[in-house]
């Protein structure tokens, strides 16, 4: 998985040489790869490959071959490694067809240089397209936590319309309920509900001669 930078105020994570290593794999293959073909290249120029034509050839049909497919493809990393191929190729069929040695180190180290390149703005942009990948799960999650947040909210917001819907609509049943019971039992008699209830004061009787008394 891809390493990014610290985000601001985060201690960088510490690096080991394995992480290291698997961060520039890529670089440490292409270089021991490159190098086992152009070994492989002198070993066959002093075997008679030397000024062959037909190795040359060969050489130069392979690198066509990586050429055109690091063209159609679209992937940048399979592009990155047919275009190194190419570039190897042409150094190998250098190696397999020159006496010295001099010209084939060049182009190969051109090649590797060139490969390198390559390989760094591959990782560059899945650098880029993982970033921007993990930005747009991020907003994704932002916007639905905002969603089931809304949704929390307009549900509870609806029960407790219906909870006041359906206490009211309890209140309106129970007063239709006291009023049929009223209907029933007749006239409403309110000195009888305010005997019943308490709530009308005792009568005191008064007398002439109090009255008198009084005034």
């Amino acid at each position: 998985m891809p390493q990014y930078p610290p985000a601001p105020g985060e201690m960088p994570a510490p690096r080991t040489p394995a992480t290291f290593l698997r961060e520039h794999a890529a670089y440490a293959t292409t270089a021991v790869s490159a190098g086992t073909l152009l070994t492989l290249a002198r070993i066959w120029n002093e075997q008679g490959a030397e000024h062959s034509t037909g190795a040359a050839a060969l050489m130069l049909a392979f690198g066509g071959a990586s050429g055109f497919f690091a063209i159609r493809l679209d992937d940048p990393t399979a592009q990155t490694v047919f275009a190194s191929g190419a570039l190897t190729f042409g150094a190998l069929s250098v190696a397999t067809y020159s006496d010295p040695i001099a010209p084939a180190l060049i182009i190969w180290a051109v090649a590797l240089i060139a490969s390198c390149v390559m390989i760094g703005r591959s990782h560059r942009e899945d650098h880029r397209v993982m970033r921007a990948h993990l930005n747009d799960i991020e907003a994704r999650n932002l916007e639905r936590s905002a969603d089931l947040a809304i949704a929390k909210v307009s549900a509870k917001a609806a029960v407790d319309v219906a909870r006041e819907q359906g206490a009211l609509a309890a209140a309106l049943e129970e007063a239709r309920i006291h009023r049929a019971a009223l209907d029933e039992n007749g006239d409403i008699d309110p000195m009888a509900m305010l005997r019943a209830s308490g709530q009308l004061p005792p009568l005191r009787v008064v007398k002439d001669d109090d009255v008198r008394r009084t005034a």
